[in-house]
């Protein structure tokens, strides 16, 4: 069973992690619209976890409401 990213950080901790650098801009300079959301939540996803999620739940898992 996967978890997912982790819920349980700092809002710190979350802009340290999820802050597009400048390497990671050049990464998605060739990218257009969808595209380059896409990759850079998969390319940040990929640093956090060391793995791709297996499905689109593990970036933003939905919440009981």
């Amino acid at each position: 069973m996967t978890t997912g990213v982790r819920q349980d950080r700092e809002p710190e901790d979350l802009i340290e992690v999820w802050t597009l650098l400048e390497e990671d801009q050049e990464r998605l300079r060739n990218t257009a619209g969808a595209n380059r959301l896409g990759f850079a939540l998969l390319l940040k996803f990929f640093e956090v976890e060391a793995r791709f999620p297996e499905d689109a739940g593990e970036i933003h898992p939905r919440r009981n409401r």
